[in-house]
C-alpha cells in the first residue's frame, strides 16, 4: 500500500484469492514491517543518522553515507552542464565500478532515464537499442567519436562528483534539487521476449523501492551487512543490490576489475551474495570458493533453475542459499525460499515475497502483478504494459504450486532458455546464422551443461566452403559471445524434406539430437543418433 509517497508492507493474510480455479489454501509467512518513503529517502536517513557509516565498498576506497548523499546529489545538479536533463535517456555500456554506481545513482535522482547496457555486445547493437529510446547521452569504458551520439568515457563521470570527495560538497541535499518523481521511469532495462528482439523495460523509483522492500523483509539485512555487486548492473538484478542495500542502510561491495567472486567475498567481507548457477557451480570446484561462502549469511541464487546438484551439494556444505523467481519486469526476485525452509523447499522457487501477485492461470502459464511490476515496454509507440483483462502480467513461464504454496517453474511458454544466467532467444541466433552467405537454414537448439545449466548448439544447412570457424568470425560481428553456438552440428538429411515452419514435434527430435551428439562429441546429425524417449 502507498499512501502519501510512504511505502507500507503490513502483516499478510492469506496469498490466494482463487481468481481462476481451486488452489490450496495457504498462508504467508509475516513479512517484516517496512516503511521507506523512496530510496534517495532512505540514503538520507541513513546520511543524517549514521553519516560514518560505509555505503559503498570500493577496492580502493570506502564511501560513508554521508558522501554518498553529497556525491548523488552534486552528479545529479551538475548533468544539466553536459545538456543532460530530466527526462533524458543516458546509455552506459561499462563494468561495474564504483564510478558507474554514482553515475547511475546520480541520473536516477536528476529524474534521467539510465540505461544500462551489456558492454559485451557489438557497438552497432548498443546503438539500435539505444535509438528507439531517443538516447542523448552514452557512457563507455573510453569514449569512441562519430557514433551520432554524444559519448563520454565513463571516468569523466567522476569529475562531476569530484567537490563531494574532496569535502567541498555539502552532505545534504541541496534545495533547489526537487524529490525525484516516483512514479515516472527512472531506470531502462534490457529484456528478451519471444520474439529474439530485445525489449526496453522501463522502471520508476516506486517499483524499485516496493520489490527492494519486499527482498528485505524476507532475507533480513540491516547497517552492518555487506552485498557485493557480483552481477552485472545492466541487470535488474545488479541494480536491485543497490536498493536493497540503500534502504537498509547496509554497504554495497564493488568488486575489483577482473576479480574473482570468492577473493572479493574474503577481501570486503560480504556477508550477503546475488549468483546464478554457472556462479555456483565454479565456486563450489574450488576450496577457496567453498570458504568464501561459508561465512556468508545469505546466498541468493537467480537468473534460471538451479540444477538439483547444486543445491544438493550446497545443503550439504551447510550454505545459507535462497532459490528465488523472478524476471525484469518484476524488478527482481518475486518469490524466494526463506530463512529455516527445508531442503526440499530449496527445490522450489520459494512463495512469494507479498501477498497475491502470482497465480497460475488455466492453461498452467505464470501471472504477477503488484507494486514491483515494472512500468511498461518503451518502443517508437510510447509505453505499453500489456496485462490480462483483470490486471496480470504474463511471465511467459510455465508453473505449479505445491500444498504449502511454493512455486514450481516447469518450463517455458516460448523457446528461451537461460545460459548461465544470461537469456538465449534460439530466432535470434537462427536469423544471424541465417544471415550469413552460404547459409540455407538454421535450427538452434538447447543442451544440458553442469556449469551453465544450458548452453546453445546449432544445426546448420550450409555451403561447402564455410565451416565452424568462419560461422564463428561472422556471428562474433552481430551476438555477444555468450549467444555464438557451443557446438555446431551438420543438418540432418531429414530435415531437407521438412517443408514450412519447424513444428514443435520436430524441435524436440532435434533436442535429443543435440544432446546424443554432445554427449558422444559427434559432429554427424543423423534420425538414427536419437535415443528413445525414456
Amino acid at each position: 500500500m502507498c499512501r502519501r509517497g510512504v511505502l507500507r508492507f503490513a502483516t499478510a493474510g492469506s496469498i490466494w484469492k482463487r481468481p481462476m480455479h481451486a488452489w490450496p489454501r495457504v498462508t504467508s509467512a509475516p513479512l517484516k514491517r517496512c516503511i521507506v518513503a523512496d530510496l534517495f529517502a532512505a540514503i538520507g536517513k541513513y546520511a543524517r543518522k549514521n553519516p560514518g557509516v560505509p555505503a559503498i565498498l570500493a577496492p580502493d576506497e570506502t564511501v560513508s553515507y554521508a558522501r554518498y548523499q553529497s556525491a548523488i546529489s552534486v552528479i545529479a545538479e551538475k548533468l544539466p552542464t553536459w545538456d543532460i536533463h530530466a527526462g533524458a535517456c543516458v546509455g552506459i555500456a561499462a563494468y561495474t565500478s564504483l564510478d558507474y554506481v554514482l553515475l547511475l545513482m546520480g541520473l536516477m535522482r536528476a529524474g534521467a532515464v539510465a540505461c544500462p547496457l551489456n558492454p559485451r555486445w557489438p557497438m552497432r547493437g548498443i546503438l539500435d537499442a539505444l535509438r528507439p529510446l531517443h538516447a542523448t547521452h552514452l557512457f563507455l569504458p573510453a569514449r569512441i567519436e562519430n557514433l551520432g551520439i554524444r559519448t563520454f568515457a565513463l571516468a569523466e563521470s567522476r569529475r562531476l562528483a569530484a567537490s563531494a570527495f574532496s569535502g567541498k560538497a555539502p552532505e545534504t541535499v541541496s534545495p533547489r534539487m526537487k524529490p525525484a518523481s516516483r512514479r515516472s521511469a527512472c531506470l531502462c532495462i534490457f529484456t528478451s521476449g519471444s520474439s529474439g528482439k530485445p525489449k526496453a523495460a522501463m522502471h520508476g523509483l516506486a517499483n524499485l523501492t516496493h520489490s527492494a522492500a519486499a527482498a528485505n523483509g524476507n532475507i533480513p539485512l540491516a547497517p552492518g551487512d555487506r552485498w557485493l555487486l557480483s552481477l552485472p548492473l545492466f541487470h535488474v538484478a545488479g541494480v536491485g543490490v543497490l536498493f536493497r542495500c540503500a534502504i537498509a542502510g547496509a554497504a554495497v561491495a564493488v568488486p575489483a576489475t577482473a576479480e574473482s567472486i570468492e577473493d572479493g567475498i574474503i577481501r570486503c567481507g560480504a556477508t550477503h551474495v546475488s549468483l546464478v548457477a554457472a556462479q555456483l557451480y565454479r565456486l563450489l570446484q574450488s576450496d577457496r570458493g567453498i570458504e568464501a561462502l561459508s561465512g556468508l549469511k545469505a546466498i541468493l541464487l537467480g537468473g534460471s533453475a538451479i540444477p538439483e546438484t547444486l543445491i544438493r551439494r550446497a545443503a550439504a556444505l551447510g550454505l545459507r542459499i535462497h532459490t528465488s523467481y523472478g524476471m525484469t519486469e518484476t524488478a527482481s526476485q518475486i518469490t524466494a525460499t526463506r530463512p529455516g525452509d527445508a531442503l526440499e523447499k530449496w527445490l522450489t522457487s520459494g512463495r512469494p515475497l507479498a501477498p497475491d501477485t502470482v497465480r497460475i492461470a488455466r492453461d498452467g502459464a505464470i501471472q504477477v502483478r503488484g507494486g514491483s511490476l515494472f512500468l511498461g515496454y518503451r518502443s517508437d509507440t510510447g509505453l505499453h504494459l500489456p496485462l490480462t483483462d483483470d490486471g496480470w502480467f504474463a511471465t511467459g513461464d510455465f508453473g505449479i504450486f505445491d500444498a504449502d504454496g511454493y512455486l514450481r517453474v516447469t518450463g517455458r511458454v516460448d523457446r528461451m532458455f537461460i545460459a548461465g544466467g544470461e537469456n538465449i532467444h534460439p530466432e535470434t541466433i537462427e536469423h544471424a546464422l541465417c544471415a550469413i552467405d552460404g547459409v540455407g537454414a538454421a535450427a538452434v537448439v538447447p543442451v544440458a551443461d553442469d556449469e551453465f545449466g544450458q548452453l546453445p548448439v546449432a544445426f546448420v544447412l550450409m555451403e561447402p566452403r564455410l565451416d565452424e570457424k568462419r560461422l564463428r568470425e561472422e556471428l562474433g560481428r552481430v551476438l555477444p559471445r555468450f549467444q555464438i553456438p557451443r557446438r555446431f552440428f551438420a543438418w540432418p538429411e531429414q530435415l531437407r524434406r521438412v517443408e514450412g515452419k519447424m513444428t514443435q514435434m520436430v524441435r524436440k527430435k532435434l533436442i535429443r539430437l543435440a544432446e546424443s551428439l554432445w554427449a558422444r562429441n559427434d559432429p554427424v546429425a543423423t534420425w538414427d543418433a536419437i535415443p528413445p524417449e525414456s
